[in-house]
C-alpha cells in the first residue's frame, strides 16, 4: 500500500476510535449466494454464487463526472459483470442529479422502492444505518481480506464505514473541497497567493478592478453553500464537539458569518448571489467574471480543461485561527437492506469496486479514487493537483470527529450550510442568532434521534 495514501488518511480515518468490525451478517453461503427465502437470487447455481433465474439489480449512482462522459462509462462498466460474470444478471442503472439527492433516497426507502444498491451522499450509510435499511456488507470485506486485496484500501478506509459491528458501506471515493484562483490574474497584479481570510478578500478587491461586471469571489449559496462547511470546518470544526455535541451556536460561526458578510459589504461576490446555484458561480468564473471560486473538485478540473491559468488557494488563517485544513467528504457504495437480491448485490458491489479504475481515467470524474491501485489511472492535471497540493491536509466536515454520526446526512441533506450562507448574506446580526439557535436546536434533535 502507498504511504502517501497512508499519510493522507491518519487525518481523516482514525474510525478504531468506538466502532469495530465484527460479525458475518448478510454474507453469501459457501457457494457464494445467500439464502434469502426463495427468490431467484437466493439461490446459488453448481455452487457458483450465480443467480439459478433471471435478476435485474437496480443500481443508482450520483453524478461524479462530466454528464456527457462519466455517466457512459459507468453504465457499461456495470453491464460488463453480465458478460463476464453472470449472464442472468442484468442492470437497471440510473445517473442522478445531485440537486435532490436527500429526498430521492429518502422517498424511495420510505416506500420500500429503493435500489439494490447505489453510491449517495458522503455519509448516507451512517443515516439508512439508523433505521436498519443499510445492509451489512462485512461479506465483502471478509473475502477482500481472504484474497489479501483489503491493503488496495487506505489504512482505516474500511473501518470508517462500520456503524454498531455493521460493515456499512463500501469506500469509493475521496471528493475534497477546494477554492481555486486565477493564478494569472495574480501574477499580473504582482500578488501573493493569499493566506488568510482579510488577504482573500483584499485579493478579491484587486480583481474587482478588472471591470465592472467581474467579481473578485463567486461561489454557490442556494442548494448546498459549500463555502460555509469547507471555511467552517477551517476555522476549528462547525457542526460538532469532540464528543459529538452539537456545537453551531459559538463565537466561532458567527466570525465564519461576518466574514461572508464582509465579501458583501466589500462588493467583492456578485449581487444576488444568495440565489446563486454550484452552476451558477461555475458558469460565472468559466466566462472569466470571478477570480477566485469555492466549490468542489468540479471547480478545479472544468477550468483546467479549459485552458484557464488555476491555482488551488492552499487552507486560509480564519478570523480566529483555525485549523489550516481543507475540508474531505468521503463517499461509499452501499446495499439496502430492503433488497430482494442482497447476495447478488453484494457479489455485483464487490466486482464492481475492484473494476471502475476506467471511471477515474476516463469518466471526468470530480472525486478521487479511495484504491491505490487505481492512482496509476489519475494522470490528468487536475487529478495530480488533487492529489499533490489538497488530500494530503484535508479532514472530514464532521472534525473534530474522526468519523460520520448518523446525523451528518440529515444535516448535508436538510442544507444547513445554505441557511447559515443566506443567513449571513440577508439578516443583520440579531436575526442571525436566532437562525443560529435554531438550526442548533435542530441539530441537537438530530443528534438525539440519529446518533444515540
Amino acid at each position: 500500500m502507498k504511504k502517501g495514501l497512508t499519510l493522507i488518511m491518519s487525518l481523516l480515518l482514525v474510525a478504531a476510535m468506538g466502532l469495530s468490525m465484527v460479525g458475518c451478517g448478510g454474507a453469501p453461503d459457501a457457494g457464494g449466494a445467500a439464502t434469502t427465502g426463495g427468490d431467484a437470487s437466493s439461490s446459488a447455481s453448481g455452487g457458483t454464487g450465480m443467480a439459478a433465474e433471471p435478476v435485474e439489480i437496480v443500481f443508482w449512482d450520483m453524478a461524479w463526472g462530466a454528464a456527457e462522459k462519466y455517466p457512459a462509462i459507468a453504465e457499461e462498466t456495470i453491464k460488463r459483470y453480465t458478460e463476464e460474470v453472470d449472464p442472468n444478471v442484468t442492470f437497471n442503472y440510473t445517473n442522478l442529479p445531485w440537486s435532490n439527492w436527500f429526498e430521492t433516497f429518502s422517498t424511495a426507502v420510505a416506500s420500500n422502492s429503493a435500489p439494490d444498491f447505489s453510491t449517495g451522499g458522503g455519509f448516507m450509510p451512517f443515516q439508512f444505518a439508523v433505521t436498519g435499511e443499510a445492509a451489512d456488507l462485512q461479506w465483502i470485506v471478509d473475502e477482500w481480506k481472504k484474497e489479501g486485496t483489503d491493503t488496495d484500501f487506505p489504512e482505516g478506509a474500511l473501518e470508517y464505514w462500520t456503524y454498531k459491528g455493521k460493515q456499512i458501506g463500501i469506500p469509493w471515493n475521496f471528493d475534497p473541497r477546494i477554492t481555486v484562483i486565477r493564478q494569472d490574474w495574480l501574477d499580473e497584479a504582482g500578488l501573493a497567493m493569499p493566506t488568510s481570510w482579510e488577504e482573500m478578500i483584499d485579493v478579491a478587491k484587486v480583481f474587482r478592478k478588472r471591470g465592472s461586471d467581474v467579481y473578485g469571489i463567486s461561489f454557490g449559496v442556494a442548494a448546498d453553500g459549500k463555502i460555509a462547511n469547507i471555511y467552517g470546518t477551517a476555522n476549528g470544526g462547525l457542526y460538532y464537539d469532540k464528543d459529538g455535541k452539537a456545537n453551531l451556536d459559538k463565537k466561532e460561526t458567527y466570525s465564519l458569518m461576518k466574514w461572508i458578510r464582509d465579501m458583501k459589504d466589500e462588493g467583492v461576490i456578485p449581487e444576488g448571489i444568495e440565489g446563486y446555484q454550484g452552476e451558477d458561480a461555475k458558469k460565472l468564473f468559466m466566462a472569466e467574471k470571478a477570480g477566485i471560486i469555492v466549490g468542489g473538485t468540479a471547480e478545479l478540473r472544468e477550468p483546467l480543461a479549459a485552458g484557464l491559468d488555476v491555482a488551488v488557494v492552499p487552507p486560509l488563517k480564519t478570523y480566529d485561527g483555525g485549523i489550516m485544513k481543507g475540508q474531505n467528504c468521503i463517499n461509499g457504495f452501499m446495499v439496502f437492506e430492503q433488497s430482494k437480491h442482497k447476495d447478488v448485490a453484494m457479489k455485483v458491489l464487490k466486482w464492481y469496486s475492484e473494476n471502475t479504475s476506467e471511471c477515474f481515467a476516463k469518466g471526468d470524474m470530480n472525486p478521487l479514487p479511495t484504491r491505490s491501485s487505481f492512482f496509476d489511472k489519475c494522470e490528468s492535471e487536475f487529478q495530480q493537483m488533487v492529489i499533490k497540493d489538497v488530500l494530503p491536509n484535508v479532514v472530514p466536515m464532521c472534525y473534530p470527529l474522526p468519523a460520520s454520526p448518523p446525523s451528518a446526512s440529515s444535516v448535508e441533506g436538510q442544507r444547513f450550510s445554505m441557511q447559515i450562507v443566506q443567513s449571513a448574506l440577508t439578516q443583520d446580526e440579531a436575526a442571525q442568532k436566532q437562525t443560529i439557535a435554531k438550526l442548533q436546536k435542530d441539530l441537537e434533535d438530530l443528534i438525539a434521534a440519529n446518533d444515540q
